[in-house]
C-alpha cells in the first residue's frame, strides 16, 4: 500500500469536501448546473465531458460520466479548488488530446468513434502523466460524488441498517446517550 503524507491526505480530503459542498448547492442534480468559470468555453466543457464519458461510459446498470455533466465539474474543480496552475494543466491536457486525435486519425476527438477515442486516450496516458492523472482523478471524483454515481454505480445505503425506534434493553445493558 502506498504511503500518503499528511499534507497529501489533507489535500485529498479538502477536495472531497469541496466536491460534496458543490453538489449540495446545486438546484439540479447534475454538475452542468454549475456556472462555467470565466476563460473556459462551451467547446472545452463538451470535450472534457466526452473525455470523461470515454473513461467512464454508461452501462446497463448506471449512467456514464456525461450524464452528470463531468466536464463542468472538472473545470470548476481545477479552477476553484485545486492549486494555482491546475486549470492550465487541465487545459493543456485538452489541447494535447485534441492534437493526438488529429495526428492519429485526422479528426477532432468529438468526431471519433468510441474505439478510436479509447485508442487516443490510451496513447495519451503513456505520454502525459500530469494532465492525464488530473483528468482521470477529476472524472472519478466528480462521477462518484454525484447522485447517479453514488447511488447507481456504487452500492448506496443512506443510513446503515434499518430504523428500529424502540428496542428493549437487557438487564445489563445501558441506555444510549443523546
Amino acid at each position: 500500500m502506498k504511503r500518503v503524507s499528511r499534507r497529501e491526505a489533507l489535500r485529498q480530503s479538502a477536495r472531497w469536501v469541496g466536491a460534496a459542498a458543490l453538489w449540495a448547492s446545486l438546484p439540479a442534480r447534475t454538475w452542468a448546473a454549475l456556472a462555467l468559470p470565466p476563460g473556459w468555453t462551451a467547446e472545452e466543457d463538451a470535450l472534457l465531458t466526452l473525455i470523461g464519458d470515454t473513461i467512464l461510459p454508461a452501462t446497463v446498470a448506471s449512467p456514464g460520466a456525461a450524464a452528470v455533466g463531468i466536464g463542468r465539474f472538472m473545470i470548476v474543480q481545477a479552477t476553484e479548488c485545486y492549486a494555482p496552475g491546475a486549470a492550465e494543466t487541465l487545459r493543456r491536457g485538452v489541447q494535447e488530446i485534441q492534437a493526438a486525435s488529429q495526428q492519429q486519425f485526422s479528426q477532432t476527438f468529438a468526431a471519433l468513434g468510441v474505439t478510436q477515442r479509447e485508442n487516443v486516450l490510451a496513447g495519451y496516458e503513456t505520454r502525459a502523466a500530469a494532465p492525464w492523472r488530473m483528468i482521470k482523478e477529476l472524472t472519478l471524483l466528480g462521477y462518484f460524488t454525484s447522485e447517479p454515481g453514488a447511488t447507481q454505480a456504487l452500492r448506496y445505503l443512506p443510513v446503515p441498517g434499518g430504523y428500529q425506534g424502540s428496542l428493549p434493553l437487557g438487564k445489563t445493558e445501558r441506555s444510549w446517550a443523546l
